[in-house]
């Protein structure tokens, strides 16, 4: 059987409104997917070249699911051909690893004619990303941010912060406390969570006109979780 022949059973098999409706479906959901991604995404290591790779993927994944149709030579043979491709990019977070595979999936689907099996997949796998996001399930409780100042020890000093504390912060946890300047001074480092995160400047500033309080430090805490 020649080429032509192959291809003259391709187009049989595969009319060119499937292969249409096939890249573009894989393409709106490509859309979705990268959406997701980029609203769920946590520290410093976002790319926007990453964002192109998911949509990419999924019409790539369709178009060769067409290429293969029924065809298990073919399939072998791709194997073959992509064997020799080296991916030396390294993945810096597992999860991206997760958004590629999901991506490849729905590529899958949407190149086989599976679009309801591609579209559901795509809006319910999207939707619990969105849930475990929102609530941070699975991840360990961490502050909203660290609080380090200074306290000048004098016969009334005492709990000079702990009255303003208890206005501003939903809870706080004492860290560290050492001592400096030959005991003149205490050095705190708290992890809290503001009650209202609108009234961190109010909070900062009423610690500052506190006379035995100096060096106020508010540092927002990593929330990678990686």
């Amino acid at each position: 059987m020649g080429i032509f022949d192959n291809i003259s059973m391709d187009l049989q098999l595969t009319s060119l409104s499937d292969v249409v409706i096939g890249i573009l479906i894989a393409f709106a959901l490509g859309l979705i997917i990268s959406w997701v991604y980029r609203r769920t995404h946590r520290g410093f290591s976002f790319a926007v070249s990453f964002v192109h790779t998911l949509m990419l993927l999924g019409m790539i994944t369709a178009l060769v699911m067409m290429v293969i149709g029924n065809s298990i030579a073919r399939a072998f043979s791709l194997v073959g051909a992509l064997s020799i491709i080296r991916f030396r990019t390294p993945v810096k977070d597992t999860r991206d690893t997760a958004f590629v595979f999901f991506s490849l999936a729905i590529g899958m689907a949407a190149g086989t004619g599976a679009y309801v099996i591609a579209v559901l997949g795509t809006f319910l796998i999207g939707i619990l990303i969105l849930i475990v996001h929102r609530f941070r399930l699975g991840e360990p409780r961490m502050s909203d941010f660290m609080l380090r100042f200074r306290v000048k020890i004098t016969p009334d000093s005492g709990n000079v912060y702990q009255d303003i504390f208890n206005r501003y912060l939903k809870e706080s946890t004492l860290v560290n406390m050492t001592t400096v300047q030959q005991g003149d001074g205490m050095d705190f480092a708290f992890s809290i969570i503001f009650k209202d995160a609108h009234k961190q400047q109010q909070f900062l500033h009423e610690l500052n006109a506190v006379p035995e309080i100096e060096q106020v430090m508010l540092m927002a805490v990593d929330e990678r979780g990686q």
